[in-house]
Formats: structure tokens, C-alpha cells, sequence
């Protein structure tokens, strides 16, 4: 153990010394994580705003003014369809969710009932929860004035002596909507510290991003630093003097993921207290994430530092397999503005599975137990890379 520490402290001497190292690991990831926050709109800012499909079941006058409420949310672009062709359109990403109102909804709002609506989505979708949010706040709204008409056509029944009818419910809904165009009071909602405001940035794709695509350089030192000792006849000398290849192996493994936890830590940071975006919501679960994330990181650095023999093909394998693991696993653009048969294919890779918990947690509140299924896939690929590394492990 004392010979695994030795290991691990010279390699992160050697880090913090390497100006290549503070490239990859703290430079390049801040350039592009402010660059991509920029570039990318923010989700609900494209022309046109997020399509909704909706399908009226009820063909009621309460129907008829939700579906127009819906219309003029500037986040959303209503799309009528059949109830039967949501879900198709859902999950081929035609539309970013769908809402279905039900027979029996207009006489539910009527009678002051409990009506269930139906919403239709791609659970990780981050376009979707901006829908979600634009559809809440269009609901929360719809049964204040069904609330405040109802109470107010009650008082004029009961001051007049005659019934409530829905002549004067409809006249005193029309009042309430009128006075609610030009409110005495404005309400801000908050959560968690974060205004809520229905849109999600184009800092929740660039931090996330960054940290699942750029944590795969953070190895690139120690693992460059492994194949040069090899080419030395470094490794072998010690194998030769009695250090066992576990405890190589094992300094090298440890001081990989010490220097990604590292620069993951600095991402959240950066991405909490500088763009807003919610990663300690859920600090078990984002704690596991990062955790999976480095041990993913360090297998691979460690598992291609084995296999290759050249400093050079250790850096252009690492280049090239860091690529297309942040390309096509969601790092650099959402996996939802791509088609259905893409995002499946996508999360035969780990950085999807990432992806997708750190979207869980930011956008959608979940906790360790949502991200133990995401993390179970992630893990197989740890064990599996590891197991690799250490079997093409060679000191010469």
C-alpha cells in the first residue's frame, strides 16, 4: 500500500508540473463550456418555440380555451393531432411532448372535478421539461380563473338571491381574465434558490457536456506518463525490484480518478455558481455520477496506456475515442433533436447513460435511486474496461 501512495503522489507531482495537463483538464474546459453555452439557444429562444401536440378528446368550450392558452404561451407551438398519433410523434421527436385533454374534461372543470390530463414525453428529454413547465403554468393559471369565476358568481348568486348560472359564471370568468391581464401583484417563483423561468439554457448542455467529453483528456497525462515509463524500461525496473503490477496498476488507477473527480468538481462549481444550473439538487446522486465518471475515465485511459506502446498512439486513440464517445453519447449536442433510431443507438454508450443522469438531476429532481439504473450500465463498462487494462497489462 505504501508503494501504491508513492505511485499515486509522483504521478499527480507530475500532473500539476505538465502545462499539457492544466490544458486539458482546466483550460479547455471552461473555453468550451462558455463558448457551447453561448453558441447553443436556449431551450424555448429557436423561432417557432417548443411543438406541443395536443388532442382534444372533448370538444367542450373549457376544451376549446385551453388549447387556446396554449397558443399564446410564447414558449410553445400548439400541434392538433389525434390522441392515437402522440405517442408516435413523441418518440420519433416530431414534437418535444404531446398532451392529450380527455372526453369529459369540460364538464369536469364545470362541476369543480378532478380532471386528469395525459402528457406524453421522452423521460430525459430537457425539451420536454421546458414544455412540461410552459403546460404547468398554463394549467395553474387556467384553475385560478375557473377557481376565482366559480367563487365570485356564487357571491353575486347568493347577494342577488338567484342561482348560480352559467350565464354568470361565464360573465364573471370573463371579468377575472380581464383584471388577470394587468395583475396588482406579480408572484416569482423560485426553486431551490434557481428562478424557475420554463427555459432551460444553453449552459445545461455545454457544462454537462464538457464535463462527460473533456474528463476523458484528464487521464492523458498519467496515461502518456505510463507508456513513456515503458518505452524507458521504467516499469520494468520496478517489477524487477519487487513493486508488484497491482500496485502500479492501482497508483495508476487512483491518481486518474483523483485528477478527474478534480476537474469535475471545478465544472460544477463553475456551472452552479457562475450559469445557475441546479447540480446539488441531488448531492448523493451527482456524487455517484461523478464517481462512475472518473472510474469510467480512468479504466480507459488506463486500458489504452496498456494496449499501445507509442506516445503518440496513445494520444491519438485517446483523442479519437473521446470524440466519438462525447459526439455520440449526447456531450455535444441533445440526443433529442436527433432521430429515434440515433438516440437508441446512443445509449449502447456510456457517456449517454451520463448524460442522462445529469440531466435527471438538474432538470427533473431525481435522486440516487433514478440514477442507479443509468449508473448499473455505466459500471458494467467499468468492469469491463478495467478487466481489459489489466489483462494487456505488460511492464515491458
Amino acid at each position: 500500500m505504501r508503494r501504491t501512495r508513492r505511485i499515486v503522489g509522483k504521478e499527480l507531482l507530475q500532473n500539476l508540473r505538465d502545462p499539457l495537463a492544466l490544458l486539458f483538464t482546466i483550460v479547455m474546459p471552461l473555453v468550451f463550456t462558455v463558448f457551447l453555452g453561448f453558441l447553443i439557444p436556449s431551450g424555448g429562444e429557436a423561432e417557432g418555440g417548443l411543438p406541443l401536440a395536443v388532442a382534444d378528446g372533448d370538444g367542450s368550450p373549457a376544451a376549446a380555451r385551453l388549447i387556446e392558452a396554449l397558443e399564446e404561451a410564447p414558449l410553445l407551438e400548439v400541434k392538433t393531432m389525434a390522441s392515437v398519433e402522440i405517442d408516435e410523434a413523441v418518440q420519433d421527436q416530431k414534437v418535444a411532448a404531446g398532451l392529450i385533454i380527455p372526453e369529459g374534461y369540460g364538464a369536469g372543470v364545470e362541476a369543480d372535478r378532478p380532471v386528469i390530463l395525459t402528457f406524453v414525453r421522452i423521460q430525459t428529454s430537457s425539451g420536454a421539461q421546458s414544455a412540461w413547465q410552459a403546460v404547468e403554468s398554463v394549467l395553474s393559471e387556467s384553475n385560478m380563473v375557473t377557481l376565482a369565476a366559480q367563487t365570485a358568481a356564487e357571491q353575486v348568486a347568493a347577494a342577488s338571491g338567484s342561482g348560480a348560472d352559467g350565464r354568470l359564471t361565464a360573465a364573471a370568468r370573463s371579468l377575472v381574465q380581464t383584471q388577470l391581464v394587468d395583475p396588482a401583484i406579480e408572484v416569482a417563483t423560485k426553486s431551490g434558490g434557481v428562478s424557475v423561468t420554463g427555459r432551460i439554457g444553453g449552459f445545461e448542455q455545454s457544462s454537462k457536456g464538457s464535463m462527460v467529453y473533456w474528463v476523458l483528456f484528464g487521464v492523458m497525462s498519467v496515461g502518456g506518463a505510463t507508456v513513456l515509463e515503458r518505452q524507458r524500461g521504467l516499469l520494468r525496473r520496478l517489477n524487477v525490484i519487487g513493486v508488484h503490477a497491482r500496485e502500479i496498476i492501482g497508483g495508476k488507477m487512483i491518481a486518474m480518478v483523483i485528477v478527474t473527480f478534480l476537474q469535475q468538481l471545478l465544472l460544477v462549481l463553475v456551472g452552479r455558481f457562475a450559469f445557475g444550473i441546479d447540480y446539488f439538487a441531488s448531492p448523493a446522486a451527482l456524487l455517484l455520477i461523478m464517481v462512475s465518471l472518473s472510474m469510467m475515465a480512468a479504466s480507459f485511459g488506463l486500458l489504452i496506456a496498456s494496449v499501445f506502446r507509442t506516445e503518440g498512439g496513445f494520444v491519438a486513440t485517446n483523442v479519437i475515442v473521446a470524440l466519438l464517445l462525447g459526439a455520440l453519447g449526447g456531450a455535444w449536442f441533445p440526443l433529442e433533436i436527433t432521430s429515434a433510431s440515433f438516440a437508441k443507438a446512443a445509449h449502447f454508450l456510456p457517456s449517454a447513460w451520463l448524460m442522462d443522469s445529469l440531466n435527471g438531476i438538474t432538470l427533473k429532481g431525481w435522486g440516487i435511486v433514478d440514477v442507479l439504473g443509468p449508473m448499473g450500465v455505466v459500471w458494467i463498462w467499468i468492469v469491463a474496461l478495467f478487466a481489459a487494462a489489466v489483462w494487456r497489462y505488460h511492464p515491458d
